[in-house]
């Protein structure tokens, strides 16, 4: 997160001349139900005026949503009158975020707690709407710096402390120290960054993820939740397209290996029109009828709307929608899988968790050798997976309770087994034909052959 505007939004915004380039970034966030982008913005960066123009200017032109994160830990910290400033300077635009029940624009940051008592100025001078990141102080003591000034605040705990699967666990902690105020839920698919000019070579558990996460936000039902990130390479949990003229900063951090390039994470889009959707409706279930609700946010990450109150009119008409048959518009398959297997090369010394502040284990311990796979389907179907050509035995371990529609998942290990990937999703007829429905190949090929003689720790993502 050490980045500053311009890296953070690499091309996607910051270092286009033209709103059209913008434009096309956010068409991406669009098709996925994204509803909005957080500007993550450095102190001190001098690109910023010209970057936020063009941001704004596009995302007026495609009614597009935006808000500011002010990142602390960046260049400088930032002056109270710049923050000030910048939030007045750009509020009034049409497409600034304003949540509907407050009409406040929606500020966050990247840390910064050191400098909690500015918040009291700037919010009696701008009315926002004070949501930060402040997870270095835990959930209780961020609700309650410099008198309670947050009206909100937004966790980055996305990502499991160990080899165990991710919860909820600190979530509820927000929830109970913010008593009843918003709170922005994180989500990622992955975490790997080897940087040594940073100080950073660790990596975080994404297996499975990116799914059980989502299930845990339509359950949880957040006021609010942030995709990490669209486009932050060096910590390997983008899941906007790689644009190789925006992975400089392999270079000028000392990378030994650029684990971005050619490791597409865009097959985790492929979902998220579902995931959202039910998160927005309160429902495990999906149905073709759209329930209108609040425009909301997205980051540089990325993020959805607030969903709808339970005594709201909207959200009881989700609940009608779900007592229906569900209907899926489109089934698709997506998959995901490391490209060396764990014992192929050298681990580059990179530690499963961050050592300075957590029990380091072996990369391979949190990570597993396997190609996990995530089909929504409209009825139960076969799973097949190949590498290099050869079955690999796969079926569904997990399924959806009304045995139907839904999401159907599972693994297959690819220790032994080289060559390219295919997961296919196939239906027997009742004439005892066999039909394609669902088919997820093109990604980088499973091998024992390691740039740098290093193993990637990175993912790359398929899908239908």
């Amino acid at each position: 997160m050490n980045y500053s505007f311009s890296v953070r939004l690499v091309t996607a915004l910051a270092l286009l001349p033209f709103a059209q380039a913008a434009k096309e970034v956010f068409a991406h966030f669009i098709k996925a139900s994204i509803d909005g982008f957080v500007l993550n913005i450095a102190s001190q960066d001098e690109s910023n005026a010209n970057s936020l123009a063009n941001a704004f200017r596009a995302a007026n032109a495609v009614n597009f949503k935006l808000f500011f994160s002010f990142d602390y830990n960046a260049q400088a910290p930032w002056s109270k009158d710049a923050v000030t400033a910048l939030i007045n300077r750009w509020a009034d635009e049409r497409s600034y975020f304003k949540p509907d029940n407050t009409y406040r624009p929606l500020v966050s940051t990247f840390e910064g707690p050191d400098y909690a008592e500015d918040w009291r100025d700037i919010k009696d001078k701008t009315n926002c709407l004070f949501i930060p990141d402040w997870s270095s102080l835990g959930a209780a003591n961020a609700a309650t710096k410099a008198g309670g000034v947050v009206d909100g605040l937004f966790s980055y705990a996305a990502w499991p402390k160990g080899p165990s699967a991710m919860t909820t666990e600190m979530d509820e902690q927000y929830r109970t120290a913010l008593k009843g105020r918003p709170y922005i839920m994180p989500v990622a698919g992955w975490f790997y960054t080897n940087l040594p000019s940073w100080n950073k070579n660790w990596l975080w558990k994404g297996d499975e993820l990116w799914d059980t996460r989502w299930q845990q936000i339509i359950e949880f039902q957040p006021e609010f939740v942030e995709i990490l990130t669209w486009n932050d390479y060096g910590e390997s949990h983008y899941i906007g397209p790689v644009r190789e003229k925006s992975l400089g900063l392999f270079r000028s951090a000392n990378a030994p290996l650029n684990y971005a390039e050619n490791m597409p994470h865009d097959g985790w889009r492929r979902l998220l029109p579902y995931y959202i959707q039910q998160y927005k409706q309160g429902s495990k279930g999906l149905s073709t009828k759209r329930i209108p609700t609040t425009v909301v946010k997205t980051l540089t990450t990325i993020v959805t709307a607030p969903a709808p109150s339970p005594t709201s009119t909207v959200f009881r008409a989700a609940e009608q929608v779900a007592q229906q048959d569900f209907a899926v518009p489109e089934e698709a398959v997506v998959a995901y899988y490391r490209i060396n297997p764990a014992n192929a090369c050298n681990n580059g010394n990179t530690t499963g968790n961050d050592p300075k502040y957590q029990e380091v284990y072996a990369p391979d311990e949190l990570l597993q050798d396997n190609i996990f796979f995530t089909a929504l389907l409209a009825e139960p179907a076969d799973i097949s997976v190949s590498i290099g050509g050869k079955d690999q035995k796969a079926t569904f371990s997990k399924t959806p309770q009304n045995g139907r529609a839904g999401i159907y998942s599972g693994k297959v290990l690819f220790t032994n087994s080289m060559g390219d990937v295919v997961v296919s999703v196939s239906r027997t007829l009742e004439d005892g034909t066999t039909q394609l429905i669902a088919q997820a190949k093109g990604g980088p090929a499973i091998t024992t052959e390691c740039v740098g003689g290093m193993v990637n720790w990175n993912t790359a993502v398929i899908s239908s």
